[in-house]
């Protein structure tokens, strides 16, 4: 009791005292070492707060430490401070507000295991030598298949069975630990929207609106008709096609008649500048656009009266470059639909949240992106999106990549769905699926770890239906619906989610069916047009089209 006691105080105070004394220098500035400005630096160090705190915590890690040298090896003590990698990380993250990318999570918690068993050896093998018969034989008990397959007559198949119970396994644990990590971002997104609403709703600035159209939505006119009743000083609403035969257009001129008072214009062309033609369809409507603050938002997208307030209102504070949104489902009146606004809840809104916690938001989302003009003409503008198919990822990623941070709006708004049936929601799913394999191919890969409902069911089949495979699934599901009441039903509102949150095993099997079969194959089929996905998420022309010609 008395060395892990020490060993937390080592820890704790390590990290705390390198976290405090990090803050406070960038609160003191760049050193330089000029007689006459290193004086005045040290003076600033000496009246900073955050640096008495950092070295008195530091003192007190180094006490921790020589009290454990009093009767502890030093081998065994100094690998073991290698857990403070990980709190200084998680400190780093939200305290100093720093940029961890996931390979740096993942490396860090290697090092700091692969460290941290180096110090433990001797001891776990002193565990092990007292129990590790008794461990060893329950732990082979449940991964071989002694009971199912002879392993003297069959060898090749008991190794094989063995090596998929022991990757399966890996996958439930991971999975589980995943959910934890979506529940415990939830609450950190909570957290932060009441910050957010501190801000106020009193910044104002004139802002622009871009809706790109294709074709007449489900509520088409709704959608289109609750951008135009903003409770918002001075605002531009911007509608693009591409024909005038697009049937949305006498929906839009219907607007336009309706709402006098309001700016609102109609832009018609079909001139390309890359293979997005939705890209190119706001590239034409940005060359209309009045005001220095941009909002893009999709088609099918609702919102209430106070939502150009709520969105706009991050972008008072000088270091966010771009606001964007989470969604939620409504209007579905397939299964088909019902299906897909069930997953948007459970999973997508989770793993946003997720990504927030971890690593920051990178990207962005085509519910809404926020954007001021200079901003969006540095990274690039439309023409840097052109020819991905993912242009709400690239405009977010470019963004962050310039140094600003992208920020996830407390405010939710609705995707209203259409009557769509089971095959064009599954070829709009293997679509995206495909695009993110080739773009992010290690990330995609790794989603195998979050699967849980369906790497649990297949753990039934080959513990062959044993009461340890059906706790293998409890335990799943309990952790599965963590984040799904959590995020979908509380934080996203979502009242359909909350009435069939017993579907989301079944949505969580399909998109698992999807993620397999999105690895065959690169060709995808978008708008009536074929086009194949390049490393990096690029489009191209389909093979097919170039063979054709």
């Amino acid at each position: 009791m008395k060395t892990l006691l020490l060993l937390c105080c080592l820890i704790a105070g390590s990290s705390l005292g390198e976290i405090l004394s990090a803050k406070g220098m960038q609160q003191v500035g760049d050193v330089s070492f000029q007689p006459r400005r290193l004086f005045g630096a040290v003076l600033s160090m000496l009246r900073n707060p955050y640096l008495f705190g950092g070295v008195a915590c530091l003192a007190f890690s180094f006490f921790s430490f020589i009290s454990l040298l009093s009767y502890a090896d030093l081998s065994f003590v100094v690998p073991l401070t290698a857990v403070s990698y990980i709190t200084n990380t998680v400190g780093a993250r939200f305290f100093l507000k720093e940029r961890i990318s996931r390979e740096r999570w993942m490396g860090t918690l290697l090092v700091a295991f692969g460290v941290s068993l180096v110090s433990l050896s001797g001891k776990l093998e002193e565990i092990f030598n007292a129990n590790a018969t008794g461990w060893l034989r329950k732990l082979a008990g449940l991964i071989t298949p002694d009971n199912i397959v002879d392993q003297s007559n069959q060898p090749l198949l008991f190794w094989l069975i063995t090596s998929a119970r022991i990757a399966i396994l890996i996958c439930i644990i991971s999975a589980i630990v995943y959910y934890g990590i979506a529940f415990v971002a939830g609450l950190l997104w909570f957290r932060d929207r009441k910050r957010q609403r501190a801000l106020g709703l009193n910044y104002t600035p004139p802002a622009s609106i871009l809706k790109p159209v294709r074709g007449a939505d489900a509520g088409a006119y709704d959608n289109f008709a609750s951008f135009c009743r903003q409770d918002y000083p001075e605002y531009q609403v911007i509608f693009g096609v591409r024909d005038e035969t697009d049937p949305a257009v006498p929906i839009i001129r219907r607007l336009i008649s309706d709402f006098p008072d309001s700016d609102i214009e109609l832009v018609v062309s079909d001139r390309e500048i890359g293979f997005n033609a939705k890209v190119s369809n706001m590239q034409n409507m940005y060359e209309r656009a009045k005001h220095g603050i941009l909002l893009i938002a999709d088609s099918d997208i609702r919102v209430g009266p106070d939502y150009l307030r709520r969105v706009i209102a991050p972008m008072q504070q000088t270091r966010n470059g771009m606001v964007t949104c989470l969604y939620r489902g409504a209007g579905a009146t397939t299964p088909a639909a019902l299906i897909e606004n069930i997953g948007i809840s459970s999973t997508f809104g989770p793993e946003v949240c997720s990504s927030r916690a971890l690593e920051g938001i990178a990207f962005s989302l085509g519910s809404t992106i926020v954007m001021r003009r200079d901003i969006f003409e540095k990274i690039g503008g439309f023409h840097a999106a052109a020819d991905y198919l993912a242009d709400d990822f690239i405009l977010g990623n470019l963004t962050a990549r310039e140094g600003h941070q992208v920020v996830l709006s407390d405010y939710v708004v609705e995707h209203i769905s259409g009557p769509d049936s089971i095959l064009p929601m599954l070829k709009h799913q293997l679509r995206w699926g495909r695009s993110t394999r080739i773009s992010r191919p290690w990330g995609y890969r790794g989603l195998i770890l979050t699967y849980g409902t369906a790497t649990s069911l297949i753990a039934l089949l080959l513990w062959n239906l044993s009461p340890f495979a059906w706790c293998l699934i409890g335990a799943t599901m309990i952790f599965r619906f963590l984040p799904v009441f959590l995020v979908g039903v509380y934080g996203l509102k979502d009242v359909v989610l909350a009435r069939y949150f017993w579907l989301v095993p079944v949505r969580d099997l399909i998109t698992f069916g999807i993620w397999i079969v999105s690895f065959f194959g690169d060709e995808i089929e978008w708008r009536g047009t074929s086009f194949r996905v390049l490393p990096g998420g690029k489009l191209a022309p389909s093979t097919k089209i170039q063979m054709n010609r």
